[in-house]
């Protein structure tokens, strides 16, 4: 076997289970779809077919732990969808543990692990175990079950490539065997060559099969082949039932190429690593776009310059280059989202509670890298919902609720950012216990003067928490400081509002992308800073009488009837400003957790999308969200406006 086919190979087995992952991902939805629903045929068929996909696969591939598995749970919703096992709460469960026995075995199988046979021995034997009882319920209650069945003529002509693939037409005939009664079988040679023209990867033979069994059933076991073969099935009396023309040895394209055509042409699988190094690439194309254009307003002053109008034009198509780049990197955030409604499920049975997850707004799109880093601060906000939000049923009814609690799971566009929220109808965050408990760690001294919204900000503490006993999931406020400090690391915020035994909303706030941000360039002495433009409202050079000094609280201005407090940033980075006055200066006015705060710079240089880098050993610094190279080579610090208000304001 030569070296490219082994390569082929192994891009199959990835192929494969890339696939399985999406398959599993369908399951698990469906199947807690299923339980809402169980008698919707559709999500039957839906799992039924994902199952099937990878039965039919891990055959072929040789990964027979994975094959045996899946047949005995495609047996199991066969009979589902013959409506000879209803999908009870049991039964749905016993689904659910099989979704997760096939995760193991797929990574078991990526990775060249062994897998865990206990478990997947006890599962097997409870999906055996149904299919026992439900014959014995069939025999007792004597219920004619009709089937479908008829004498079936199938004529297989399998592609000359076909193998070359990776698929094994003896493996396909041994899935024939399970799906309905072989009568006969006949193989047809008579396609062979001489053995000087031989070729071991050629399929050369064709089989005509008679079989009684479904006809739905039977044309399934073809489904992976059907694109390059030559398959027909009949009535045993010579009508047709279906047929597929084999597929040209001209031109002919690969299988996956193939079903690309046939199932979606407008979408294609990209390895994860070429899209990242485009991104920098495209990074590093708007790095020297500006530097390129900086040189030639320092050279060129005339703005009717040929050379002006081509840098122009430059700039244009590199930002337009930047943002289709940057479109492939969105994803829908109900990737993330539905991936909960399982642990909702799970973990709400586990706490003898009711509980919905309602998902909106699924269709959001985010970054990848955002998305990615999304998964644990809302899996904690969801896990202490669940636990210490929810009420059980029967304190819900004495309140005049719903047994059933809700969680609400939403996600939607505000000012250049997206804003998710975690929000359920428990029994909402006592403030006064919030404070009490502050109060006894020495947070704060007496009631402290604090508002609503800092003495909700306490929860946010490390290690806070107003359970009074531990449990393995934590009491609301253990874990918050994670989600926090995760949250703010994506350059984002994260608020919360609360009414007793009404409702609990936590409200994350994400910037769109980690890699390109529209900047704000300012100057502060010699240094250079960038301004996130999504954070800032104007700029303005105040009055002297707009500013005043308060006792305690530094300094203000006027700021539309509202006083905002002033940040010094060259106080801050310890750096010497050309002008300390603000009256003198410029203040930008930035909004920070929805308020107001003015920051104190000598100059404004300009807008411009800046390439956000990273910091090596400084990255984690309070204030700072990252550096950029600007147009003359300098480099300039992202600040962050959340910690840079906390690092001005914390004395």
């Amino acid at each position: 076997m030569s070296d490219s086919t082994v390569i082929d190979l192994d891009r199959i087995k990835e192929t494969f289970f890339v696939e399985c992952d999406e398959h599993i991902s369908e399951m698990e939805s469906s199947i807690l779809e299923l339980e809402k629903t169980p008698d919707d045929t559709e999500l039957l068929n839906s799992i039924f077919r994902a199952v099937h996909s990878m039965k039919g696969n891990s055959g072929c591939l040789g990964f027979m732990e994975i094959n045996s598995f899946t047949h005995t749970l495609e047996t199991v919703l066969d009979r589902m969808r013959n409506r000879e096992l209803r999908a009870t709460g049991d039964i749905i469960s016993i689904l659910l543990e099989s979704v997760d026995c096939i995760k193991g075995l797929v990574d078991s199988a990526r990775h060249g692990r062994e897998s865990n046979g206990a478990d997947r021995e006890g599962i097997t034997g409870r999906l055996k175990a149904l299919l026992e009882g439900d014959v014995q319920k069939r025999v007792e209650d004597s219920v004619p079950v009709d089937g479908g069945e008829e004498r079936l003529r199938v004529v297989f002509v399998p592609g000359r490539d076909l193998l070359k693939r990776g698929m094994d037409p003896l493996v396909i005939l041994r899935e024939l065997s399970t799906r309905g009664r072989i009568v006969s079988i006949r193989a047809d040679t008579e396609g062979l060559p001489g053995i000087e023209e031989l070729d071991p990867e050629c399929c050369y033979i064709s089989w005509e099969i008679v079989l009684s069994g479904r006809r739905d059933v039977v044309d399934e076991v073809f489904e992976f082949v059907r694109d390059e073969s030559e398959i027909s099935i009949s009535g045993e009396d010579g009508v047709r039932g279906d047929e597929r023309k084999p597929v040209p040895d001209d031109g002919a394209v690969s299988q996956t190429q193939k079903k690309v055509q046939v199932r979606d042409a407008s979408t294609i699988r990209v390895d994860t690593r070429k899209l990242d190094r485009l991104v920098n690439l495209v990074g590093e194309l708007l790095i020297t776009q500006a530097m390129v254009s900086q040189l030639a307003s320092e050279f060129i002053t005339d703005g009717t310059s040929p050379l002006q109008r081509v840098i122009a034009q430059l700039e244009r198509n590199t930002r337009e280059v930047q943002e289709g780049v940057m479109s492939i990197r969105m994803l829908p955030v109900g990737d993330v989202f539905t991936r909960f409604r399982r642990m909702v499920r799970d973990l709400a049975t586990k706490r003898d509670k009711k509980v919905r997850l309602c998902i909106s707004g699924e269709d959001t799109e985010l970054d990848k890298t955002v998305i990615e880093k999304l998964v644990d601060p809302l899996t904690h906000l969801l896990r202490n919902s669940i636990d210490h939000g929810i009420e059980p049923p029967s304190e819900r009814v004495g309140k005049g609720k719903q047994e059933e609690g809700t969680i609400h799971l939403n996600a939607f566009h505000e000012g250049g950012k997206v804003v998710i929220t975690v929000e359920d109808d428990g029994r909402g965050i006592d403030k006064d216990r919030v404070l009490e408990k502050a109060i006894q760690r020495g947070l704060v001294e007496g009631d402290g003067g604090l508002s609503e919204k800092e003495i909700l900000g306490l929860i946010f503490l490390p290690g806070f928490s107003t359970s009074e006993k531990v449990t393995d999931v934590s009491g609301r406020g253990v874990g918050m400081d994670v989600v926090k400090r995760n949250i703010e690391a994506l350059g984002g915020s994260v608020d919360v509002e609360t009414r007793r035994d009404e409702f609990t909303r936590f409200v994350l706030r994400l910037p769109l992308t980690l890699a390109v941000i529209d900047g704000l360039i300012v100057a502060v002495g010699e240094e250079r800073f960038v301004i996130p433009i999504t954070t800032v409202l104007e700029s303005r050079r105040p009055l002297p009488e707009e500013v005043k000094t308060v006792e305690g609280k530094g300094e203000v201005m006027n700021f539309r009837g509202n006083y905002v407090p002033i940040v010094r940033l060259h106080s801050l980075m310890g750096i010497r400003a050309r002008e300390e006055r603000p009256w003198q200066a410029l203040v930008v006015v930035v909004v920070v957790d929805g308020r107001e705060y003015g920051i104190l710079v000598d100059d404004i240089l300009g807008e411009q999308q800046v390439v956000i880098k990273g910091m090596g050993g400084l990255h984690g610094i309070s204030g700072i969200a990252g550096a950029t190279i600007l147009g003359d080579g300098r480099v300039a610090l992202i600040l962050d406006g959340g910690g840079i208000v906390r690092r001005a304001f914390s004395n």
